[in-house]
């Protein structure tokens, strides 16, 4: 019932003020007052266009003003998303549990607007045809089963790039510099996840820089050189699962299956000395072959921490159908990369009310290694809870009828 009662956002929810807390400083006052309502209007709407966060927000000014705030007010919007991420990322530190996963993979969207920047023409993977569109490459963070959004990052093709006097850089490239100016611990153990597209030197010797281990995919029809021989990879690791392979079960981000896994030290062009992990799971006919840079580590802990760079897939799905991911219709660059962001601190926001609640359950010294945060759409129910609970809260203190009182306190009581 609550989904469908219309109320709008007075002050920001206590519940949310240490999450915002790391960037009051880091921002104008201007700024801070715009940046969090919006953020907390995309965790409570059904759609992130400026129209539908301005109603939600109570006292908001018009709409082309919140329009103008994504494209003309000056803030670092990556440096805001960075910061929240590990300021979380740092809370959630548990002594003993070093894994950190740095998840990259992009997505797209479709537009039909021709004059908006940086749309081109791209191949839509989900509807399989050409289409007017954007491609966002995406990345995220996963440590004891909780995901947490990095940053978001437009790609600008070549003949745009000039249009917009912003340098040209490939996805690849823009992956490297993810990879490089990623501000996490040195306590942590970091392992880099990505598809077989940003299996490349650059994206590697990136991951060399900050000596930190990459787990990738590798295509079919490379080639891979064990003692001075060459070998296409595909046909090389059916033969090799054949006649070494051995089966594992491993857990996945969600459950346990069984694996049948070898490996073989090699080297690969531009990549150097690499470990390569051949796995099939039962079942299922298709052959993954996995390359890390980490000569020493077993093929199941390889495999284990890949299966994890599906926590980027569920993240990007969830911000697209619960939180507008590609539902901006504005024509800036800045404005568009400016939604992006505010997506991806809505999605942070969320997760953060995830975790409080979990810990007021039972788990306030995060005993368990591993913990378990509810779905976007279940936490954007709680956040429902969480405004509506506020602002009864906000009358009570200002009414001055008993009988309005008792009646308020009795919706909350349900």
């Amino acid at each position: 019932m609550q989904g469908c009662i219309m109320f709008t956002i007075g002050k920001i929810p206590t519940k949310t003020r240490s999450f915002f807390k790391p960037i009051k400083e880091m921002v104008s006052a201007h700024v801070y007052n715009y940046f969090c309502p919006m953020v907390v209007a995309i965790c409570i709407s059904h759609g992130s266009t400026i129209e539908r966060l301005v109603n939600l927000i109570r006292h908001s000014t018009h709409r082309t003003n919140h329009g103008e705030f994504l494209w003309r007010s000056k803030f670092d919007e990556m440096a805001v998303v960075s910061t929240l991420a590990i300021n979380m990322l740092k809370k959630l530190y548990k002594k003993g549990v070093k894994d950190c996963m740095l998840i990259i993979d992009d997505t797209q969207t479709i537009k039909r607007a021709k004059k908006m920047d940086a749309v081109g023409k791209i191949y839509h993977h989900t509807t399989g045809r050409y289409c007017n569109g954007h491609t966002i490459l995406k990345a995220c963070l996963f440590y004891r089963g909780v995901t947490i959004p990095l940053g978001s990052w437009l790609y600008v093709k070549k003949e745009h790039a000039s249009k917009l006097d912003i340098p040209f850089k490939k996805l690849t490239e823009l992956a490297a510099e993810i990879i490089l100016s990623a501000d996490i611990p040195e306590k942590f153990d970091v392992s880099v996840l990505f598809d077989a597209f940003y299996l490349c030197p650059v994206v590697a010797n990136a991951c060399k820089t900050r000596k930190w281990r990459y787990i990738g995919v590798s295509k079919s029809n490379r080639w891979l050189t064990v003692n001075s021989i060459k070998h296409k990879v595909g046909k090389y690791g059916r033969n090799i699962l054949q006649r070494s392979g051995k089966w594992y079960s491993i857990r996945g981000l969600r459950k346990t299956s069984n694996y049948k896994l070898a490996q073989r030290a090699g080297t690969m062009s531009g990549l150097g000395s690499i470990n390569m992990v051949f796995s099939k799971r039962k079942n299922d006919s298709s052959i993954f072959a996995l390359v890390t840079n980490d000569v020493k580590i077993s093929m199941k802990k390889v495999v284990s921490r890949y299966l994890k760079r599906w926590a980027i897939e569920v993240m990007i799905k969830e911000q697209k159908q619960h939180l507008g991911l590609g539902d901006y219709r504005v024509l800036r660059y800045k404005a568009i990369v400016r939604h992006l962001c505010l997506v991806d601190s809505a999605y942070a926001c969320l997760t953060h009310i995830g975790i409080k609640d979990q810990r007021a359950q039972g788990n306030k010294n995060d005993t368990k290694n591993m913990l378990t945060v509810a779905p976007i759409s279940s936490l954007k129910a709680r956040m429902h809870k969480v405004i509506w609970h506020q602002e009864v809260q906000n009358v009570i203190k200002v009414s001055h009828d008993k009988k309005v009182i008792r009646r308020l306190e009795k919706l909350l009581a349900a």
